[in-house]
């Protein structure tokens, strides 16, 4: 199921046909969410948002190459979730695909109920839609992921490289060291980030009685800043930044309040997670030893007040379904560092490669007791 579709049709005809149709379609739709709604099938919005998607199908779709009511276009139900829906849909997310096949599967079986649709074709559409659902997922994963060509999901004629698609969508294995590691953190934390976790003296320690942040006595993984991004709606939770210093690569943790260890917790899980995105050797275990910082860092502060308003847009169009997503495009951003423009995602990795994090072990005299 690629580009092969019909031509869409002048616009004349385009309006005539959903003249025609959409007063047929909302009586079915009405049929349809009264009975599931008052039969306790589905509750109330669950069964009109069942019904946007079917009326998008419908007048949107089937108004534009096919003929005919939603009854009518039951078949051509496949090519639109599977294809034109993904390609042509702002929102056309897996989450989406899946809410779209929920609605047509409860359709259809509804009609199917009232003898309206013959049971060898809703056997044969419902086969249809478990077989391939999972690929229509896949099919959606890969064309909204910014970091593939979606030139490269599709073959000469137009049809979807669905083999191609399951090779890429299928998740890393991370790449396993055997044992245990230490790696030595220095987290130099805002004033807002150490009042929100509750985290003050003696353990945090000021930068004035420590090496300088950007000393050569450390190495590139170690310094990280973290910086308060949004809160969460509804919530007392709040999003942190945590960028490294060196690769400008950033993470979003989100914290629920007064708990130091919430935080390295949440900074350990992030780590591990990058690593895994790259495809960086980790150890099975790997200890981190912090230092919790308080001062300023010039560069880094600038820096993240730029990512905050990159932040801020991403964070408006609201296309993402976890916080981890947002790291993509946020760290596909291009950046000035030491003199040229260099994306952070390309960055991290590349250093991780040069001088991997995992060297020799961390001296006793870094690890803060209340930490570990």
């Amino acid at each position: 199921m690629g580009f092969s579709l019909s031509l869409r049709m002048p616009e004349d005809d385009y309006d005539e046909m959903e003249d025609r149709w959409e007063p047929v379609n909302e009586e079915l739709l009405a049929r349809f969410t009264n009975f599931v709604i008052t039969e306790k099938i589905v509750g109330k919005i669950r069964a009109h948002q069942y019904a946007d998607s079917l009326r998008f199908f419908g007048n949107d779709y089937l108004a534009q190459y096919e003929e005919g009511s939603l009854l009518d276009g039951l078949a051509s139900f496949p090519s639109f979730v599977g294809n034109w829906f993904i390609r042509k849909a702002m929102w056309s997310d897996a989450k989406a695909v899946r809410a779209n096949v929920e609605a047509f599967g409860l359709f259809i079986r509804v009609f199917e109920g009232w003898g309206e649709i013959e049971k060898a074709e809703f056997d044969r559409l419902n086969e249809i839609l478990e077989r391939n659902l999972e690929m229509w997922c896949l099919r959606a994963d890969c064309y909204n992921n910014p970091e593939l060509d979606v030139a490269d999901l599709f073959d000469e004629s137009g049809q979807w490289k669905d083999e191609m698609i399951r090779v890429n969508s299928k998740p890393k294995e991370p790449r396993i060291i055997p044992g245990t590691r230490s790696l030595a953190l220095n987290l130099l934390l805002s004033a807002k980030v150490a009042k929100f976790c509750g985290i003050k003296p003696p353990e945090l320690v000021k930068m004035a009685n420590q090496e300088e942040w950007e000393g050569s006595v450390h190495s590139w993984f170690s310094n990280w800043r973290c910086e308060e991004a949004f809160g969460m709606r509804g919530t007392k939770e709040k999003v942190i930044l945590v960028t490294n210093e060196r690769s400008r690569y950033s993470v979003l943790i989100r914290i629920p309040g007064k708990d130091p260890k919430a935080l390295l917790v949440a900074v350990h899980s992030a780590i591990m997670r990058s690593f895994d995105r790259f495809e960086v050797p980790r150890p099975v275990r790997v200890e981190l030893a912090i230092r919790t910082l308080s001062g300023a860092a010039r560069s880094l502060t600038s820096f993240q007040n730029q990512l905050m308003y990159h932040l801020d847009h991403l964070v408006d169009r609201r296309d993402f379904e976890f916080l981890d997503d947002l790291e993509i495009p946020l760290n596909d951003c291009p950046t000035k560092m030491y003199g040229r423009y260099e994306f952070p995602d390309r960055v991290f990795p590349g250093l991780c490669e040069e001088d991997p994090p995992f060297g020799s072990e961390v001296s006793p005299d870094v690890i803060v007791p209340f930490l570990n």
